[in-house]
């Protein structure tokens, strides 16, 4: 999980721009990155615009993982090269790779992964994509055999 500093930094961010940005005391958002307020106690007017302001749902920021992206990727990220949705999307691939029983298998993984709608994506979590990574794998593979 991401903290709210990770975030703002990797976004090249100050304090006092993600208050403006959202609209909120910049006090509050010390208070939620020293981990003095719960990010999941937050209200939703809150949520909302902190959210909007980072260009993340809550979802997203509390299920991030920062760890994976190398420093190219984070400097990506500040120069514009890439957005904080397309990182959004590396992690969750990640995850899903991980979690998937054909995870180790990179093109048959990357075929099946890719037969998911990108409608269906974006409302079901990693956990759940995997399974239905693998059950497109073993929907091929029994046909295969018919």
């Amino acid at each position: 999980m991401a903290t709210l500093k990770e975030v703002r930094k990797m976004l090249g961010m100050t304090q006092k721009e993600l208050s403006d940005k959202a609209g909120m005391n910049i006090r509050l958002i010390q208070k939620y990155e020293k981990g003095e307020y719960d990010m999941e106690n937050m209200t939703t007017a809150s949520a909302s615009r902190l959210s909007q302001a980072l260009g993340l749902t809550m979802e997203q920021l509390l299920s991030l993982n920062i760890n994976m992206f190398t420093d190219d990727a984070k400097e990506s990220l500040r120069s514009g090269e890439l957005s904080i949705q397309e990182l959004v999307e590396m992690d969750k691939y990640a995850k899903v790779k991980k979690l998937s029983k054909i995870g180790s298998f990179g093109d048959t993984f990357r075929a099946n992964y890719e037969r998911i709608p990108e409608s269906v994506w974006d409302k079901l979590p990693a956990e759940d994509l995997a399974k239905l990574v693998d059950a497109f794998c073993q929907c091929y593979s029994d046909g295969k055999r018919a």
